[in-house]
């Protein structure tokens, strides 16, 4: 039975979103003719590169980090340039050294259209060898590339959006990973893909210092270390916010967390915090907060096991290297789950708390680790 791939976050809202930026897609850009066709994009003469991802969300920004390792691979002597329209884009893909700028998209066209139409003329005039539209939604991300007037220009078409490509896939039919997808499409546009073979893909890395993980480890010990008794054998972070319909109530987590306290009581439960600054649990944990990313990811590099249901974070968690288990009740699985043969996903759709919990503590006796 075929599947069909569905967005992480789908909503009246940001389906009407798509739907006028497919309409601007269509209509809008250069008019130049396409590029004369050749077979494959060519391994040699690209120097410039243009990565168009127009989210404005972490976890969909972060899973371009394995497409950015495959461009080292592919182009090792490029430069890589990324539009996104996530404020976080600069600090996930500060140590990718092949990446000259990151120019972030104004969060609303209506409210900045001189800064929008700055960036589409710079754009036009950068004068790319290559521009990639990475993903089979946003038709933002078309218009991005279409604007560029590239000489290689790659992504998917499909129902959703088609055309002003010099190069297209059709969209696939099968589940595959978000993260995997710019990957697939680079290499299938390239001709180097082997089909007699499995394939191995990218993994997903912040690519944190030494100082950084360091930073972290000493910023976890102070959070988790007491004067009375044993010391722990580790920290089990839990993040308890995600958006919509996707986030549980704190009476669930209080649940939740008594079972998981039970079966590791010689771990600590700490709190990861979300952005706005605010326990999710009652302050009932020792927490971190950290506005800064990087940061951020030091200290879940140093945890034994994270767990938290489907959200930005999550990823996080899992590029900086952090044991990681993700709680799915609505968002679609094989295209969203937690990244990395590490790491493990739940489906926990029609699953309480408890049951929920169980499952969590059957799943990390294979990845818990001690710190």
């Amino acid at each position: 039975m075929t599947h069909e791939i569905r967005h992480s976050n789908d909503s009246p809202a940001k389906s009407l979103r798509r739907r006028v930026a497919r309409w601007f897609s269509r209509r809008l850009g250069t008019s130049t003719a396409e590029q004369k066709s050749v077979a494959f994009v060519p391994a040699r003469g690209i120097h410039r590169i243009l990565v168009c991802r127009a989210t404005k969300t972490l976890g969909e920004t972060l899973l371009l980090a394995p497409l950015l390792h495959e461009l080292e691979i592919r182009f090792p002597g490029a430069e890589v340039d990324i539009v996104s329209g996530c404020a976080a884009a600069p600090a996930l893909f500060a140590r990718h050294a092949q990446v000259r700028r990151v120019t972030v998209l104004p969060r609303s066209i209506g409210k900045a259209p001189l800064r929008y139409w700055r960036v589409l003329r710079a754009l036009r005039t950068a004068g790319y060898d290559l521009a990639i539209d990475p993903y089979v939604f946003s038709n933002s991300d078309r218009l991005l590339v279409r604007t560029t007037q590239a000489r290689f220009r790659i992504g998917f078409d499909g129902a959703r959006k088609s055309g002003h490509l010099t190069h297209a896939l059709v969209e696939p039919k099968a589940p595959e990973h978000a993260a995997k997808l710019p990957v697939y499409l680079l290499r299938k546009t390239m001709g180097v893909a082997d089909e007699a073979t499995p394939w191995t893909y990218p993994e997903l890395d912040l690519r944190l210092s030494e100082a950084e993980r360091e930073g972290g480890r000493k910023m976890l010990h102070a959070l988790i270390t007491t004067d009375a008794g044993t010391p722990p054998r580790g920290a089990i972070g839990v993040y308890g916010f995600a958006t919509g319909v996707k986030n549980y109530p704190r009476d669930w987590w209080e649940r939740f967390l008594a079972v998981l306290a039970r079966h590791y009581p010689e771990y600590v439960i700490v709190e990861i915090v979300p952005g706005f600054g605010r326990s999710q649990l009652g302050d009932a944990y020792p927490a971190c907060f950290s506005s800064d990313l990087r940061k951020l990811g030091g200290v879940l590099a140093n945890l034994s096991l994270y767990v938290s249901a489907d959200c930005g974070i999550m990823h996080l968690a899992a590029a900086s290297g952090a044991p990681t288990i993700g709680i799915f009740s609505v968002t679609d699985i094989p295209g969203w789950c937690v990244y990395g043969a590490r790491n493990r996903t739940l489906d926990a759709r029609g699953l309480d708390a408890e049951q929920v919990a169980a499952d969590v503590v059957a799943a990390s006796t294979e990845i818990l680790r001690d710190v």
